[in-house]
């Protein structure tokens, strides 16, 4: 994980349902072809998320879990949420207990989620253009970049994706116009351990969009 910092006058709350938007418009990409080129990945309009969106986001306000969940499916094959919320631990996780380490985790991918959903939910259509297409990479580490044109006007976005085990592409971080999501995320833990003193109190008061305002 890299450091985070804050760019412009818009929130990383904001930054966090823009990355998460542009990389899902286009990377989701079925278990059969997880082996993949990255970039590939990344340069696929993904049909399904556009789906739920369109399906599901009318229960946003009546049944906001059920659109959650939704879209939560779909995030399943291209985050993993587990990588980046011990990242965002820091040197912390090491004095959380695992069962700390997994309440964190559950903690962090629920709200993660449901800021990408809200977000989402309301966005205009998107031009995404990857701009270093190239081959299967050799190793099990890339940067893919990408630029994204919408409502909002240009985004540049890097994101780092890792080949697991199973040959599968994960994300484990985005850095959105030289802001690093993953650093700010890993900050704002570390503040809320200097607040509370307490890794479960900070769990119990985990929020990606409280968090984000106390550095806005």
């Amino acid at each position: 994980m890299n450091a985070f910092s804050e760019t412009g006058r818009q929130s990383p709350a904001l930054w966090v349902q823009a990355a998460l938007c542009a990389l899902l418009l286009s990377t989701w990409v079925p278990a059969a072809s997880a082996a993949q080129n990255p970039y590939t990945v990344i340069e696929g309009v993904s049909q399904e998320l556009l789906g739920v969106i369109r399906s599901n986001s009318e229960y946003l306000n009546s049944d906001s879990q059920r659109y959650y969940n939704a879209v939560e499916r779909v995030l399943d094959p291209v985050v993993d949420f587990d990588f980046i919320a011990r990242g965002v631990m820091g040197g912390y996780a090491k004095q959380a207990t695992p069962a700390q380490q997994a309440r964190f985790a559950s903690a962090f991918r629920r709200d993660l989620v449901a800021t990408f959903a809200r977000g989402v939910a309301s966005f205009g259509d998107m031009d995404v253009r990857v701009v270093n297409p190239g081959s299967m990479p050799q190793g099990n580490r890339v940067n893919v970049l990408q630029e994204v044109r919408s409502n909002e006007g240009l985004t540049k976005v890097s994101y780092t994706l890792v080949r697991n085990r199973a040959g599968q592409w994960k994300l484990i971080n985005v850095i959105l116009n030289g802001v690093n999501l993953g650093k700010t995320f890993r900050s704002q833990f570390s503040q809320a351990m200097q607040t509370h003193g307490d890794i479960d109190k900070v769990i119990a008061n985990w929020s990606a969009d409280q968090s984000a305002d106390q550095v806005s």
